[in-house]
């Protein structure tokens, strides 16, 4: 609870033309977990920033990376072979994906490190799922549109990890979730080019 307070105030604090969180932890669906080992619903963490709860943020692009597992199922990835059935799992229940999207406010994207129902992977060096979003903004992609770096993380993720060890073979696939009423370039040269 002391988290939810510390978080409750600094989001009244004014801030400048956008918000940016990285959040990484251990996780499940709808929660992530303190230090302390007490799950926060990730919605009561968004409801803190939209414009009611901070003013001053009304109308601004509120961007969250959050890296956590959304569930213990693991990928086993797509056969690159043409396959004569398709089949869907579904991706988790629809009911939750639109209740989780109620709970973020406009003008805010959240980026996951995995899909819903889904665990997410740590390699010895850290997360794929950071690192590959460090390696693409450090590159010249950090010019691009903020939704168009996020497809390309999702993708390098896809195409580039596979677990090892007593989880050998499994894969990851990152997914966003959008309310964002603007395109968003997080490099300052990028906006102004665009203009």
């Amino acid at each position: 609870m002391d988290f939810l307070n510390g978080m409750n105030i600094k989001s009244r604090r004014n801030h400048g033309s956008s918000f940016l969180s990285v959040l990484s932890s251990h996780g499940n669906e709808d929660v992530i977990y303190g230090a302390d080992g007490n799950s926060v619903y990730l919605r009561d963490i968004f409801s803190m920033f939209g414009a009611e709860s901070c003013p001053s943020l009304a109308g601004k692009p509120k961007i969250f990376f959050i890296q956590a597992c959304r569930g213990s199922q693991q990928d086993k990835g797509v056969l690159v072979e043409p396959v004569p059935e398709v089949e869907t799992d579904g991706c988790g229940s629809q009911q939750n994906f639109f209740f989780q999207y109620l709970a973020i406010p406009e003008d805010t994207v959240v980026h996951f490190s995995s899909c819903p129902d889904y665990s997410s992977f740590l390699r010895p060096t850290g997360s794929t799922f950071l690192q590959t979003l460090y390696k693409v903004l450090s590159g010249e992609q950090r010019h691009w549109e903020l939704l168009r770096i996020m497809t390309r993380v999702n993708c390098l993720v896809a195409l580039t990890f596979e677990s090892r060890g007593q989880h050998g073979g499994k894969k990851q696939m990152p997914c966003f979730v959008t309310k964002l009423r603007q395109e968003v370039y997080l490099s300052v040269e990028s906006k102004a080019s665009s203009l």
